[in-house]
């Protein structure tokens, strides 16, 4: 039997023009993207062959699913018009025998179908649903059109609209995540924790609670029930999360109470209220500690400039082997880098090429090492000695980031940048093995920025140090 994805109509929730930024089928439940549950799902039922139809956002699940082989099934892509119909397309296909049954499904539903139901043909419609995308059916080519097949009332996961997909939430979580295949570890009955993730001791959390890798929760913080927290999240002091997802990277401040909402970045969606609510940068910035914009760079302390010197002349033999390796053996050297200096007065309503700028000479980009902590050593942090000692940056901060590199940022992210002190060791250095993607990049330099003070750099010294030796932080 081939499973046929009619992947084509993809819902966003929308709020008076303003979309949230991710559509529904891409929300997460326990983990992972609803429609990746969907193919691991059928891939459970022993359907090895998908034929998938994508419209709108083509290149993204073509991008999550890739071609089914770590799954160990095979999946093959159709492009279709926006306004082409799978039905009609696989009634007419000559790939199919006219008595051979296909499993038919959608992305905004998963119905739960058992092995028995793939025997005879029929529709399968979610709890209490008329609605046909809540639909999926067993048929054959010639019946794919038809009505009249008996039809069998399930349980189902919907991501139709925002209460939809927070009750599937529930009914993941009430049910332990049984039928799936769930990220994390189950660390108590109804609470699952990723890797790498720091709850602090006075915080709560009231199962059922999933919580991603990489994620900070403060000092009395309250999560849950029902609460799903992506990877890189950071949910700072006496803050309380009830009923709610906050998708990778995001991040929510100081005393906040968070109910019944859908939290991407800056962008929160009240799930009861159906409305979009953008914070302003003043109230997603307001934990950074207050400074005077119009300051430029803040000097370095007179002891960091002086360590910085020492350990910049300890390391000239080694800087001198550095650059040969990279001017003669990979014939690679850069030429100096324009990048944007911070901190800065904001954007405002100028443009990016009337920010303050200056040229760095370096040997390697950031993401050249990808997240490698000893080529970090190497490449970053003995070169950038000589940063601190002329007063170009501190030894912790926010890292440089080329013109180019700026404007491709967020305008939030880019507000953040400005406002932020420079520095040759950032948080996602200390956090992450892998260099990460640009929501969790963005969550690690809101929180440093956020928590930065000299006992909190002592502390990411001895992380990055535990680090460097082969000891995890």
């Amino acid at each position: 039997m081939k499973a046929v994805c009619d992947f084509t109509a993809i819902k966003t929730l929308s709020d008076q023009g303003e979309m949230f930024p991710v559509p529904t089928c891409f929300l997460p439940m326990m983990g992972k993207p609803f429609i990746q549950h969907i193919v691991e799902y059928v891939e459970r039922l022993q359907i090895q062959d998908f034929a998938v139809y994508l419209s709108q956002y083509a290149d993204e699940i073509e991008h999550l699913l890739g071609d089914g082989e770590r799954w160990g099934v095979k999946i093959t892509y159709h492009l279709l018009k926006r306004d082409g119909k799978v039905e009609q397309r696989i009634s007419k296909s000559k790939e199919y025998a006219d008595d051979e049954l296909i499993l038919f499904c959608n992305a905004m539903s998963l119905v739960l179908i058992e092995p028995s139901h793939l025997e005879q043909p029929g529709i399968f419609m979610g709890q209490a649903q008329e609605d046909a995308s809540i639909t999926w059916r067993v048929c054959t080519k010639t019946q794919m059109l038809s009505s009249d097949l008996p039809q069998v009332v399930l349980p189902h996961l919907s991501v139709e609209d925002a209460p939809s997909y927070q009750k599937s939430v529930q009914y993941m979580m009430d049910n332990n995540g049984k039928g799936f295949i769930i990220l994390g570890k189950q660390v108590d009955q109804g609470i699952w924790i990723g890797p790498g993730s720091k709850i602090a001791s006075s915080s709560k959390l009231i199962r059922p609670v999933y919580i991603g890798s990489q994620v900070n929760i403060a000092q009395d913080v309250i999560v849950g029930p029902y609460v799903e927290i992506g990877n890189g999240c950071i949910v700072d002091e006496a803050t309380t999360v009830i009923d709610s997802s906050l998708l990778d990277g995001s991040y929510l401040g100081k005393s906040l109470s968070v109910q019944g909402c859908l939290v991407q970045q800056n962008k929160i969606w009240n799930i009861s209220l159906a409305s979009l609510y953008r914070a302003s940068d003043d109230i997603l910035f307001s934990s950074v500690n207050e400074h005077d914009d119009s300051k430029q760079l803040q000097k370095v302390p007179f002891l960091s400039r002086l360590l910085a010197f020492v350990l910049g002349l300890a390391t000239l033999p080694i800087l001198l082997i550095l650059y040969i390796i990279q001017r003669f053996i990979r014939n690679a050297l850069p030429k100096p880098l324009t990048v944007v200096d911070h901190p800065q007065q904001p954007l405002g309503f100028s443009s990016v090429d009337s920010l303050k700028t200056s040229k760095l000479s370096i040997l390697r980009r950031r993401k050249e090492t990808q997240g490698n902590i000893y080529k970090h050593f190497w490449w970053h942090l003995i070169p950038g000695f000589w940063l601190v000692a002329t007063n170009r940056a501190r030894f912790f901060g926010i890292p440089y980031k080329s013109v180019e590199d700026f404007k491709k940022l967020s305008k939030d992210w880019q507000g953040l940048y400005l406002k932020s002190i420079p520095g040759i060791i950032c948080e996602a250095d200390v956090l992450y093995d892998y260099y990460p993607g640009e929501d969790l990049l963005f969550a690690s330099e809101m929180y440093y920025t956020v928590m930065e003070s000299p006992k909190y750099n002592a502390s990411l010294f001895l992380r990055y140090v535990k680090r460097l030796f082969g000891r995890k932080p």
